[in-house]
């Protein structure tokens, strides 16, 4: 038999427990209960005297959760529901390595076992609706409780890393667009240094012509080559310059159709190959176009020379066809036709983004020039696959209006 003084204690305790009870009774009744959570032995509750806490950590940006030490999830706000894409009842209960990108699992139990002790914060990546994988910074800390268990906040990163990503991009593209602008101007430099022995030889070209003038005919025919060989590269160098000049637009009065000549002139400079290959149709009496020589020639020559690289890989017939054309009363189409590789679908949206090239040796500004000139010459420039093979670039350019 029982001294009466256990008894008196086994009765004490009966009562403690049963208080207990009807006081959870009630607080479920109330509705001052939100949640019961049982891990094994333990029944975890939030009572209405936590509501204020309660309310700040359900409204709270952040993901929060609490855990046990192994990390079975005893609870988690409606933030971090709505990050794992799932129901809160799907996520309490389980364990928190069910919603962590497979190589960051060692690393977040690391985590969890100094936070037995110490704020510890790492980055890792959790998984959205079980699959999508997204940046979150998790802080884990101490959480007193009867047991052992640990507070987990989680801050998403995927906007930040977007920023940091777009921010670096940019960077990358002012750095090249800086070798850009030095490449130019060492370009305008050399251009300036190679005009110079031109010149030169241009000279004794000429002075030796003059002096075997009515003789030597075989000798008069070779000069004759020299000497129009040499125009022809003072020409295209002065062109060069003219180009890289940073000088301000000059508007006036062009014959697209001599112009485009003009342009074939110094782009062949291969007069076996691309003579064959560069064939030029006109559409004849075109009005006059108002815009920048300079600027008009450096699109047509873009464009040209995109076609000449994009028959590089290709084999078979190559053919490379300028043609002009009136779109309609107020409007001329230039169009570059080349029988090259074409381009790849996912390729086309970035055709005339800046820095975008295919080409291995590209920098990827061409086109995006290109773009900014003819738009602002008031026309568009776009692209198409042809149905057999190759691409064409083509774009418009307003008809001079009479004052």
């Amino acid at each position: 038999m029982k001294e009466p003084k256990n008894l008196l204690k086994e009765n004490k305790d009966l009562n403690s427990r049963l208080a207990e009870a009807e006081e959870l009774l009630a607080a479920i009744k109330s509705g001052a209960v939100d949640a019961l959570v049982t891990n094994d032995e333990k029944i975890f509750i939030l009572k209405g005297a936590d509501y204020a806490y309660r309310v700040f950590v359900e409204n709270m940006n952040e993901g929060a959760g609490a855990l046990t030490p192994n990390g079975i999830v005893m609870y988690c706000n409606n933030s971090l529901a709505k990050a794992l894409g799932l129901p809160i009842e799907k996520i309490i209960g389980g364990s928190i390595f069910d919603f962590v990108g497979t190589n960051d699992i060692p690393r977040l139990k690391s985590i969890l076992r100094k936070s037995k002790d110490q704020t510890t914060r790492a980055e890792i990546h959790l998984k959205k609706d079980y699959k999508k994988l997204f940046p979150v910074e998790v802080s884990c800390s101490p959480m007193k409780l009867e047991d052992e268990g640990i507070c987990m906040v989680v801050t998403d990163l995927t906007e930040r890393k977007n920023a940091e990503l777009k921010i670096a991009k940019q960077r990358e593209e002012i750095l090249h667009a800086t070798r850009v602008g030095k490449l130019a101007e060492f370009t305008a430099s050399l251009a300036h240094e190679i005009s110079q022995p031109l010149t030169a030889t241009l000279s004794y070209a000429q002075a030796v012509q003059r002096l075997f003038e009515g003789r030597e005919p075989e000798l008069q025919e070779i000069l004759r080559h020299i000497i129009h060989d040499n125009q022809r590269a003072v020409a295209i160098v002065q062109q060069l310059r003219d180009i890289l000049k940073k000088n301000e637009p000059k508007m006036k009065p062009l014959d697209i159709n001599a112009l485009v000549k003009a342009t074939v002139d110094l782009v062949i400079t291969d007069a076996t190959l691309r003579k064959d290959v560069l064939k030029v149709e006109l559409e004849s009496n075109l009005p006059f176009v108002c815009g920048d020589q300079i600027q008009i020639q450096q699109v047509l020559m873009n464009l040209i020379s995109n076609s000449f690289d994009a028959l590089k890989s290709r084999r078979g017939a190559h053919s490379v066809l300028i043609r002009t054309s009136r779109k309609d009363a107020d409007t001329i189409v230039v169009e570059v036709m080349d029988s090259g590789c074409g381009i790849s679908k996912e390729s086309i949206p970035k055709l005339f983004s800046s820095f975008f090239t295919s080409k291995p040796d590209g920098l990827g500004m061409g086109l995006c020039i290109s773009r900014s000139i003819v738009e602002a010459h008031g026309g568009r420039i776009e692209m198409k696959n042809n149905s057999d093979r190759g691409i064409t670039f083509y774009f418009t350019i307003p008809v001079m209006q009479p004052k």
